[in-house]
């Protein structure tokens, strides 16, 4: 015979749900295993004579050294606000309007706006010296 059931109280069905946000919680963070696969420089150097140790050293602390600057490069976060060095500043406005569109827009007006009056300023000393 089916029987209606009855529901939880709110303070067991409460404490049932933090049980099992737990549980799950627990299956997300997998525990971090520590790697010893992985050849440092310093054991790869292990198998080579002192003296070409010596030789040897400097040059793999560099390339570590540059490794690690690369990944810092690769993983630091941009500001999305600036505009990189190696791209040339554009006149027009892009062709994807952002939400800040307005602001893109007033920034553009006024730098065009001061170098005109930058422009005009030369010119006008330019005229007067000669």
């Amino acid at each position: 015979m089916n029987r209606n059931r009855r529901p939880l109280p709110g303070k067991a069905r409460k404490a049932l749900e933090k049980e099992i946000k737990k549980g799950q919680k627990e299956l997300l963070n997998p525990e971090e295993t520590s790697r010893t696969d992985i050849l440092t420089p310093n054991e790869a150097l292990k198998k080579y004579s002192k003296r070409k140790k010596k030789m040897e050293k400097p040059l793999m602390e560099a390339v570590t050294k540059e490794m690690r600057v690369k990944k810092k490069k690769a993983v630091r976060k941009s500001s999305k606000r600036t505009t990189p060095g190696n791209v040339k500043h554009r006149e027009s406005s892009p062709a994807h309007v952002h939400p800040e569109g307005e602001r893109w827009q007033k920034t553009l007006d006024k730098q065009n706006k001061t170098k005109r009056n930058v422009l005009t300023a030369k010119l006008q000393k330019h005229k007067r010296g000669k």
